[in-house]
């Protein structure tokens, strides 16, 4: 049996939450391996990337959270059928992936002008994408999913994403005016192995 080992800041979701998410919908088990913010400049080093989240897989390390997303979906069967299928569910993931670069500017630039940068992020870039992400849904090539009838890791990144910018819009509903994407972060919810993670996920754990 393969051992992982998942490695990140204690307690908090961002982006290694789609990474849970995955082994959750796999009823696959993993290790965490969480530390503080405090003590990340010492452990730096020891990431080839200087990086995390990372996962350890059989005690070899792999970095960068798409990569960690591509390989689950390999092994887990996440990432379609066929060839075609990964390029579509590469080309949602890659798109939410602009949530996530949008947020970095917002969050490691000046401190004296995050408020204007935050604002910006929430009214122009996040609609933005998520108008982008309505189109797809839309597709011939999606169904209940951004790939046909099941869950993808597209999918599992998106919710992720979504989380993250409702938390940092302080509870708002940042989905309510693309009725598609609403409809589809429920349907990830209601999966009974998503559901029984998030009924218990704890309540502390912060984006």
């Amino acid at each position: 049996m393969v051992k992982y080992v998942l490695h990140y800041f204690k307690g908090v979701n961002s982006r290694a939450e789609s990474i849970r998410l995955a082994f959750k919908l796999a009823g696959v088990d993993y290790e965490e391996k969480n530390f503080e913010r405090a003590d990340w400049p010492k452990l730096k080093p020891n990431y080839v990337t200087q990086e995390t989240p990372s996962l350890e897989v059989d005690g070899q390390m792999i970095c960068q959270s798409k990569a960690l997303l591509r390989y689950l979906a390999r092994e887990f069967g996440f990432y379609g059928k066929t060839s075609l299928d990964a390029a579509f569910i590469d080309q949602a993931l890659d798109t939410v992936e602009d949530i996530w670069s949008e947020a970095n500017h917002v969050f490691h630039g000046p401190q004296e002008s995050k408020p204007e940068r935050l604002d910006k992020f929430l009214k122009e870039w996040v609609p933005s994408i998520y108008a982008c992400l309505e189109r797809l849904i839309g597709q011939n090539h999606a169904g209940d999913f951004f790939v046909g009838n099941s869950i993808s890791i597209a999918d599992l990144f998106f919710f992720t994403a979504v989380d993250f910018v409702d938390v940092v819009s302080k509870g708002a509903n940042s989905l309510e005016k693309f009725p598609k994407l609403v409809a589809l972060k429920s349907r990830i919810a209601a999966n009974p192995k998503i559901a029984a993670w998030l009924a218990v996920r704890p309540p502390e754990a912060t984006f």
